[in-house]
């Protein structure tokens, strides 16, 4: 899939991270910030953070784990877990060095499967080179692109059907009527309109296949 919906990654954007320092003026902050946030279309979402790897330190990323240095930061990773399980998502944690370093060549993927507040107790490890990690994590990564058709349809799911129908449509014939007063009227241009990619045509969608499951329960008085 091509980068229409979505982008290339730039340089990265401290502004927002020395704002919030700025603002919080010394206090400890409450939040957490990972490194990636993706979602499967079977697995659901995934969470990824790096673990940089120093050349100077003795351990490489294939012996470093959390778990050696688990008293430093344990809030970090027990904030990740707690992420994972609110969003029933995927976590994974990544050594890795920088490149041109010794030891850049050695990648290490830990999904984690369960963590206490003493460490990680249960995962799956999987070494990689960097090469060989690039193409499992460029393959999720295709995985995980989605349009932004999906995407509103995600979004509109989660909608009640009433507050579907209270959306005003912002051309056409109807400009100016909502969605539930032109089902009334006119399902067929509704029907139609599903199949375009004009403005709203994914609440659209989402409200003819909730009244198709809702509405011959309400005309049958169940």
């Amino acid at each position: 899939m091509e980068c229409q919906w979505s982008k290339q990654l730039g340089h990265d954007d401290q502004s927002g991270f020395e704002f919030s320092k700025e603002l919080l003026g010394g206090d400890c902050t409450a939040a957490i910030n990972f490194d990636r946030l993706q979602n499967h279309p079977q697995l659901g979402y995934i969470i990824i953070e790096y673990l940089l790897c120093e050349e100077k330190q003795t351990v490489t990323p294939y012996t470093s784990h959390p778990n050696k240095y688990w008293n430093k930061n344990p809030s970090k990773f027990l904030s990740l877990w707690r992420v994972k399980l609110h969003l029933k998502a995927t976590l994974y944690l990544v050594n890795y060095a920088k490149k041109g370093t010794k030891s850049e060549d050695e990648v290490l993927l830990i999904e984690v499967l369960d963590m206490d507040e003493t460490g990680i107790k249960a995962e799956k490890l999987t070494k990689f080179t960097r090469a060989g990690f690039a193409e499992w994590f460029r393959e999720l990564n295709r995985q995980c692109l989605t349009d932004k058709r999906n995407i509103l349809e995600d979004i509109y799911s989660h909608k009640q059907m009433e507050d579907i129908g209270k959306i005003v449509l912002q051309g056409g014939k109807y400009r100016g009527e909502t969605i539930a007063s032109v089902y009334a009227k006119d399902r067929g241009y509704l029907e139609w309109m599903k199949e375009t990619n004009y403005p709203f045509s994914a609440a659209i969608r989402i409200y003819l296949h909730k009244a198709s499951m809702e509405l011959p329960d309400m005309v049958l008085g169940r």
